[in-house]
């Protein structure tokens, strides 16, 4: 069974137990600042385990791409990947631990047949339910183990708050480790660490929350997140102790071994097999990253990419290779993950120039790197060690991995202070928080709402006034029962005009009326379900259950869906002008001007800004009219629609298109068009509404990210 197959089995065996599949969602985790990247299958799932939104259905399931900055040092193994895809059923509030131990037992090995001797299960300590469950499946009482949290058996939260709960794992034995003790005693089991048992199947009972504080609570309901390792799974299925060696990877190896000139033969050249496997996963590990938008940088998740594509650079100089060799490797990856996830071949082009620039900026790095070297050793003649500390600045700073200042030194005669360099790098691990803490913000009021329960229908796109019923009111954190003129306050109606800030637009303003009372909204927020109006009450009384009226400001609205068609047209000009890798990376959507961010690795020329700014500004006169629908997620991307800041959650979702309808039956599809886009946003019914569009700035906010300022209408006249 190859790689693919395996895929296909595994999402057509839960789709025909009643599980919606739902597509992977990006590596860099939207609307999650708790996470570097996505870290597990069941990231974009959140929301919904914690009762902030509905999901689209009760049982689900996915294969995720995931990225692990953990697992970086021990990449060049057998089976660790800082890129990998995971397979996951999950259950929100639906089946529980008898249904997902039956599956995966089924799956495994009625699916996929893997010898039922060969399994080994570990539950959480105190969990006989588990335990039970796994001994009526087959498994004897002996290979089933008992192991705390501290021992690998709670799972979570993904960051430092979040969803979390017991575990059950399955493990696969591959027979006893030559040179292990334990085996030798028949007393080996899978926390040894031998290389005998791997991992294949994640069981998370989930059924807590840690809060900020590091207290738990209970979450909603009891819920099921499973984990398998896509890589891992196919060495089992394939006999393969090493992923390296399953036929996707297998494929991208040989394209290292190509431009290596090296054989890979782990048996005979264990280094020179380290040292491939590992300039195959980074440059697979760059071109997903890529994809999702990441580039190399000094912060963040750029530096991230940027430390991986050094350390295959390495890899390929401590095989001898002098030239630049990585895009060779990538367009591997390329080839042989398309199928899978067409999104490579998209930005395919990107991916390589990227990886081109970046090798070639190191090449220079490196070199420099080994001149501040020699000076170093020249400087330590007498002691014949390097201090830790400059091995950890020619390292961090300079771009010179720590193995080759090690090799250098050796080959000299230098000891190395690798103690004094590892406690540089806690230091620098502790002030990055590495992936998971990579802000621990975690919004008290999101769950606040959450609880409340009250679900708010936006009626807001097709009207600007509206009758409704005052849901709730809260004042200084607390529900009352009314508000009183001067007082500021937060109110919840049960359906409302206004529209809650989101996909980069800002929230609507406008007034709530009721019988007793007068309500100024000045900003307008959506927490799951619940939209929630911020202002202070002007006169009189309102109070919880009242009818009201509420009103949008209709010329601030006006000025706003200006600015956010005006956004459509200048992100489809951009790709147009500067390729379709660029993509949004953030924005801002308000009434008196617009930004938008989005990826390049270079400044645009005067030129090219201006080929921009008339393509928008041909679109705008020739008065193109806008149409929207809700469709399914799939269709709505079949149509060509982009999606890069999509609502990955719903089911259904809304796209805006500008197309030249001319010589189409109203409502007909039209297969090219301007703009289309994902989005939840306010947009006007025409482009000549936007007047004009003026671009006021274009800058760099870090690298391989700008910045475009512009603005429309009679803000645009006025310049």
């Amino acid at each position: 069974m190859t790689v693919d197959e395996l895929r296909r089995a595994f999402l057509a065996y839960f789709e025909a137990r009643g599980h919606r599949r739902i597509p992977s969602s990006s590596l860099v985790p939207h609307g999650d600042p708790t996470l570097l990247f996505t870290t597990a299958g069941m990231v974009q799932f959140k929301p919904y385990f914690m009762g902030l939104a509905d999901p689209p259905a009760p049982r689900l399931t996915s294969i995720q791409r995931c990225f692990r900055t953990t697992d970086v040092e021990a990449v060049g193994d057998d089976t660790h990947l800082t890129l990998f895809e995971m397979l996951g059923n999950f259950s929100v509030g639906d089946y529980f631990k008898a249904e997902a131990t039956g599956w995966a037992w089924g799956f495994l090995t009625g699916e996929l047949r893997i010898d039922p001797e060969r399994l080994w299960a570990t539950v959480f300590t105190d969990d006989d339910e588990a335990a039970a469950l796994w001994e009526a499946q087959g498994l004897p009482p002996a290979r089933i183990l008992r192991y705390t949290a501290a021992q690998g058996n709670w799972w979570g939260p993904p960051g430092d708050t979040g969803p979390m709960g017991p575990c059950s794992e399955l493990h696969y034995d591959w027979g006893a480790t030559p040179g292990c003790p334990q085996c030798a005693r028949g007393a080996c089991h899978p926390n040894v660490g031998c290389g005998r048992f791997l991992e294949i199947w994640n069981l998370v009972f989930m059924t807590y929350y840690r809060e900020p504080d590091g207290s738990r609570s209970d979450l909603p309901a009891a819920n099921i997140d499973t984990g398998a390792g896509l890589e891992r799974l196919a060495s089992v299925v394939q006999g393969v102790r090493a992923v390296y060696e399953t036929d996707e990877l297998r494929h991208v190896l040989a394209a290292a071994e190509a431009v290596s000139g090296r054989r890979y033969d782990p048996a005979e050249h264990p280094e020179a097999a380290r040292a491939l496997r590992a300039i195959t996963e980074h440059a697979r590990a760059l071109a997903f990253l890529v994809t999702d938008g990441v580039l190399p940088s000094n912060e963040g998740r750029g530096y991230v990419l940027r430390r991986l594509l050094r350390r295959a650079v390495y890899f390929g100089h401590r095989l001898g290779v002098r030239e630049p060799f990585l895009e060779r490797v990538v367009d591997a990856a390329i080839e042989h993950g398309q199928r899978a996830h067409p999104e490579l071949a998209v930005q395919c082009d990107f991916i390589r120039r990227i990886a081109r620039l970046e090798e070639a900026r190191f090449q220079a790095t490196l070199d420099r790197g080994l001149q501040l070297l020699d000076e170093v050793i020249a400087r330590e003649r007498s002691s014949r060690r390097i201090p830790g500390r400059d091995m950890f600045v020619l390292y961090d700073t300079h771009g010179l991995p720590p193995e080759l200042t090690l090799e250098v030194a050796q080959g000299q005669g230098y000891a190395v202070d690798r103690a004094g360099f590892d406690a540089e790098m806690e230091q620098q691990r502790e002030r990055s928080k590495g992936e998971t803490a990579f802000t621990a913000a975690q919004d008290d009021r999101a769950l606040r709402y959450a609880a409340l329960d009250v679900r708010t229908d936006f009626i807001g796109y097709e009207q600007l006034e509206a009758r409704t019923t005052v849901a709730h009111i809260v004042s200084g954190d607390v529900a009352v029962e009314r508000l009183a003129a001067g007082e500021a306050g937060e109110i919840v109606l049960r359906a409302t005009p206004l529209y809650p800030e989101g996909g980069g637009q800002v929230g609507d303003r406008g007034e709530i009326v009721t019988a007793g009372g007068r309500f100024a909204v000045e900003d307008t927020q959506r927490y799951g379900e619940t939209i929630v109006h911020f202002g202070r009450a002007l006169d009189g009384t309102l109070v919880a259950g009242d009818e009201a009226t509420a009103c949008v400001d209709g010329a601030r609205r006006l000025d706003t869906a200006r600015n956010h068609t005006g956004t459509h047209l200048l992100h489809a000009a951009l790709r147009s002008v500067l390729g379709t890798h660029v993509r949004q990376a953030g924005s801002y959507v308000g009434p008196d001007r617009l930004r938008f961010d989005y990826t390049h690795p270079e400044a645009p020329t005067e030129e090219q800004l201006q080929a921009i700014q008339r393509i928008v500004n041909a679109k705008v006169r020739a008065d193109i009219e806008s149409a929207t629908f809700e469709l399914e997620y799939d269709e709505a991307i079949a149509r060509g629609a982009i999606a890069f800041f999509e609502d990955r959650y719903a089911a259904r979702v809304r796209m805006v298109e500008y197309c030249d309808s001319r010589g189409h039956a109203p409502g007909a599809h039209i297969a090219q068009c301007y703009s289309r886009e994902l989005c939840g946003g306010t947009h006007l019914h025409a482009t000549g509404q936007v007047g004009m569009l003026l671009i006021v700035a274009d800058s760099s906010i870090g690298a391989g990210l700008r910045r475009i300022e512009a603005v429309t209408g009679a803000a645009a006249e006025r310049l």
